[in-house]
């Protein structure tokens, strides 16, 4: 449990750091400049799981993005990262901890967070791996 917190606490201090910025990544960029930071940061194509897989802080993650719900072509909408857990409790922990760090965005009950004033927000989904994260842009048409 300790453990858990501290991969969680860690990955959430790099998210909010910047709201558009994933470990090194800036999701404001073209799709050309993300797609080549994702490359550079290690992230490698996964077929079986159809997303980019590599570490984030010594953490594996997936990650895979919509780039067609948006309202500006070339622009990201979505950012989707998939962190692989076999804690029961771990979408507790994760949505107790976002709590605390993030406001729930205006008009949501919870688990769905405003991580940036521009309208960014951060939904939290349990998965059948473990907690999936959605990134919503100010691109995203949803």
């Amino acid at each position: 449990m300790k453990k858990l917190f501290v991969v969680l606490a860690a990955m959430v201090m790099t998210l909010s750091a910047s709201a558009f910025d994933f470990d090194g990544i800036n999701l404001n960029a073209s799709v050309n400049k993300i797609s080549s930071a994702i490359a550079k940061r290690g992230y490698v194509y996964d077929d079986k799981s159809d997303a980019f897989t590599g570490l984030c802080r010594g953490t594996q993650i997936y990650m895979s993005m919509n780039w067609k719900d948006v309202k500006e072509a070339g622009k990201l909408g979505q950012l989707i990262v998939d962190v692989p857990m076999k804690e029961e409790n771990a979408f507790v922990v994760v949505s107790k901890m976002l709590n605390v760090i993030y406001h729930v965005a205006e008009g949501h009950k919870a688990n769905v967070y405003s991580v940036d004033e521009d309208g960014t927000t951060l939904e939290v989904h349990k998965s059948a791996k473990g907690v999936r994260l959605v990134y919503n842009t100010p691109y995203y048409k949803k």
